[in-house]
């Protein structure tokens, strides 16, 4: 099934979406109440596709993050080596509409990225989750990019060394992306068997598959779960692959170790259309602009 939150009227409404005609249940809130209630969708009227606007599919307070789960990614990078899988937030806020487009600030950054990602959906609520159970705890998937300021991450001090600020390279207007439907778990398959691409401009960036994570989904579930209790409509990205321009920027620890058969990376520029996918998820696009565009 594929579900999605709809405008109609400026009212938020959750929706099952099957080929042109779009099945709105028209209780507000959309799709993030619907799983803070019981997770079931209840369709009572529909409308034609080009009758309702797209918003996020769901706007948790926060999106949880798992980084350097990809060993092609961890190549092309200066190595931090960690006993756990790295986590850290983005505001709940950083999330986009689908296909609004991202203006690139100067007074946020010079070095926009791209990282495309799966992000994981969770349908029930839980604490310690185990990892034979982690699945059972998933409603859904959604593709996912986790824009980030390279030059806010990465901190160059004056001796050369450099350090990891997170929080400001995360954390802007629009820097979290997600394809406009989550797909509901049992229409995925194996969620660890998927291709992930991230195309600019139509150039191949990044190519991989989740065939390739490092911590698995349980794994993932497991770990996020024993410190924060996972709450339905909770998102969970999982990390993206090696292609990224960071990989290209010897200045903030990029070893050139594009993988094999992709389009030499940079940062994005204004005027670049981003586009990415994961298996059979719906995927998103974006343009990059100037500010106030």
């Amino acid at each position: 099934m594929r579900t999605a939150s709809v405008l109609i009227d400026g009212i938020r409404y959750a929706a099952v979406v099957e080929g042109d005609t779009v099945h709105v249940d028209t209780r507000p809130g959309g799709l993030d109440a619907v799983l803070a209630a019981d997770g079931v969708l209840r369709p009572d009227t529909r409308a034609a596709l080009s009758e309702v606007t797209f918003d996020a599919p769901l706007r948790p307070p926060v999106v949880f993050c798992v980084g350097q789960n990809y060993a092609d990614h961890l190549a092309e990078k200066e190595q931090i080596h960690r006993p756990e899988p790295e986590f850290f937030l983005k505001a709940g806020q950083t999330v986009a509409a689908p296909g609004e487009p991202a203006p690139l600030d100067p007074l946020v950054t010079a070095k926009l990225d791209y990282e495309t990602e799966l992000g994981i959906v969770i349908g029930r609520a839980g604490r310690a989750i185990p990892e034979n159970r982690a699945y059972d705890h998933v409603y859904g998937y959604v593709a996912l990019n986790d824009l980030t300021a390279r030059d806010r991450q990465v901190v160059v001090h004056p001796d050369g060394s450099r350090s990891m600020a997170l929080g400001p390279g995360k954390n802007f207007d629009g820097s979290t992306r997600m394809g406009r439907e989550v797909v509901t778990a049992d229409e995925i398959g194996d969620p660890e068997d998927l291709l992930l691409v991230t195309a600019v401009d139509g150039e191949i960036r990044q190519r991989n598959t989740t065939r390739h994570l490092i911590s698995s989904i349980p794994e993932i579930i497991a770990f996020v779960s024993r410190m924060l209790t996972l709450r339905p409509g909770a998102v969970i990205a999982t990390g993206t692959p090696g292609g990224t321009g960071w990989g290209a920027d010897p200045e903030l620890g990029g070893t050139g170790a594009t993988p094999p058969g992709l389009a030499a990376p940079s940062y994005l520029r204004v005027g670049q259309r981003v586009e990415g996918s994961i298996g059979p998820l719906l995927g998103y696009a974006f343009t990059v602009t100037a500010p106030g565009r």
